[in-house]
């Protein structure tokens, strides 16, 4: 079983380039997740209809660089709304059978204790006993008496999305979801819905198993009042789940999400996917406390 780690990049998508690929990129080696001491952890395949070339890399002949990206050029398609090009990271020829197979929107930046994501197994189809993620004895009941596959998503607790899950990060064994798939190349399936994850949710219906509330986040460029509207929905749906759920090590339970002046707390250690979502009129980089504690 090998591991993939797969985001999308496609030309009719406005929010991402495939310099937001790139990004991505560096940060996954920032944080050791493709390759570390040596070894290579993760695949990382870029999903794309751009041209290699597009693709600039000034670290190309850099000998400090170790790890690469495996790219998988499609077509481009009429598809609803852009997201539905994940539908690639579900079908298609490069990943195996019962691979972990994760996909992280190109907006997405990885932190701290990724690799507790990372190292997570999920259930095999209808057999739950390998699985990392603490079930009930009638959750298991459930997944070998339906024989159900599942997938592992953030549940949303930023009372922002239109959706059960946050669409940015999600995590599902290869090849067990044949007929879900089926249902994405189905263009009167998907014509009802407005983004993949809709679709997700409503047509999904085997086995979902919530991240830990606060792994997944985001933050508003250049937006302090929306960001503060975060920290106030962290107190409200991710602060009653300590010190239960509390993962953020060499972090301090009791920090806010998101801490602006203080001495050296930034962002919460529970919270490892952090999703940037761009301004109409600023780059990233010019949110300043975006810069300093994270870009």
């Amino acid at each position: 079983m090998a591991m993939n780690m797969a985001t999308v990049v496609m030309k009719d998508d406005p929010n991402v380039t495939p310099d937001s690929a790139m990004r991505l990129k560096i940060h996954l080696d920032k944080q050791r997740l493709i390759m570390n001491e040596g070894m290579q952890l993760v695949r990382f395949v870029i999903i794309t209809d751009y041209n290699l070339e597009d693709f600039t890399n000034p670290y190309e002949t850099d000998p400090n660089v170790e790890t690469g990206v495996k790219f998988l050029f499609v077509k481009s398609e009429d598809v609803p709304d852009p997201s539905f090009h994940q539908r690639h990271v579900w079908k298609n020829d490069v990943f195996g059978s019962q691979d972990k197979t994760m996909f992280i929107d190109c907006n997405t930046i990885p932190m701290g204790l990724c690799h507790s994501i990372l190292f997570s197994s999920l259930p095999d189809k209808g057999d739950p006993s390998h699985s990392s993620y603490a079930l009930t004895e009638t959750q298991k009941a459930e997944i070998i008496d339906n024989n159900y596959a599942s997938i592992s998503g953030q549940v949303d607790w930023t009372n922002t999305e239109q959706t059960t899950l946050m669409p940015y990060f999600y995590q599902f064994v290869y090849g067990e979801h044949k007929d879900f798939v089926a249902k994405m190349f189905d263009d009167e399936v998907i014509s009802k819905y407005s983004t993949f994850m809709e679709f997700l949710d409503e047509e999904y219906d085997e086995f979902v198993i919530p991240m830990e509330p606060g792994i997944v986040g985001k933050y508003y460029v250049r937006d302090k009042n929306k960001n503060d509207e975060l920290n106030e929905a962290w107190e409200e749906n991710v602060r009653p789940h300590f010190p239960d759920n509390w993962r953020g090590m060499g972090g301090e339970e009791d920090a806010k999400f998101i801490s602006w002046n203080h001495d050296y707390r930034d962002f919460s250690r529970q919270c490892s996917l952090l999703y940037i979502v761009k301004h109409p009129e600023f780059e990233d980089e010019h949110d300043y406390f975006l810069r300093l504690r994270l870009l």
